[in-house]
């Protein structure tokens, strides 16, 4: 992220999954000084159980000093970084606005569940303009995260050098709304880079922004399954 921390670069937006008590946000909007910089946080919704969309476990967000100011800026958004239709309402009202600068970066530093964290990618990745970077934290081997790293990075891996050339072998796609937006992956101990190619940025719809049936389960994409190759060859 080092090119956006400087003073001279164009304003862009910036997307932080995750507040929790807002350390981090604050880190980011000093680094980024050009950032219109969003997080959004679960735990600052209403105070009452789970089972009725609430939250019981305290609002972390509200230790943090300038926990008003935020929400006054509408910056911080209060709501369940999972949920499309919540993801789509803070995209639409507070952030795809006409004087709004480009979505560059979102990081994903949320609940570390693989399906929020695969959710994160589907619905996020197609908005960030071209070149701009999305960065998935905490993939390490730990039960909550591990289909993220086993089942989803293996398939938008094999994605990211498909052929589709009917002269080479047989291919399908894993992710087809993806891939056409993918420049690269950068994948260090825990965290993983995904660059955005030259295309320009999508709005897909609903159901084309939510997480699909094989995003943590492989088999479920035809060429990730063994032996694949070998017999569409035979």
């Amino acid at each position: 992220m080092g090119p956006y921390s400087r003073d001279d670069t164009d304003p862009f937006q910036f997307l932080e999954i995750g507040f929790y008590n807002g350390a981090g946000y604050d880190t980011y909007r000093e680094f980024l000084p050009n950032g219109e910089c969003h997080s959004i946080e679960i735990a600052c919704i209403e105070k009452g159980p789970r089972s009725e969309g609430k939250w019981p476990w305290g609002n972390f967000a509200e230790k943090n000093k300038r926990y008003q100011q935020y929400l006054d800026e509408d910056r911080l958004h209060c709501g369940d970084g999972s949920d499309v239709n919540y993801l789509d309402e803070v995209w639409r009202n507070s952030m795809k606005r006409p004087d709004a600068p480009p979505l560059k970066i979102v990081v994903d530093d949320g609940a570390h569940l693989a399906p929020h964290m695969a959710q994160t990618v589907f619905f996020w990745f197609p908005k960030i303009e071209p070149r701009g970077i999305l960065i998935v934290e905490d993939i390490q081997p730990i039960s909550e995260a591990n289909e993220f790293r086993t089942q989803f990075l293996p398939q938008i891996m094999k994605d990211l050098h498909y052929c589709g050339d009917p002269k080479q072998l047989p291919d399908d796609l894993c992710f087809p709304t993806l891939f056409p937006l993918l420049a690269s992956i950068h994948c260090e101990m825990h965290i993983c880079i995904f660059e955005r190619n030259d295309t320009p940025s999508k709005e897909l719809s609903l159901a084309e922004s939510k997480m699909p049936p094989n995003a943590l389960d492989m088999s479920k994409c035809k060429s990730m399954l063994s032996g694949n190759w070998q017999r569409q060859n035979r």
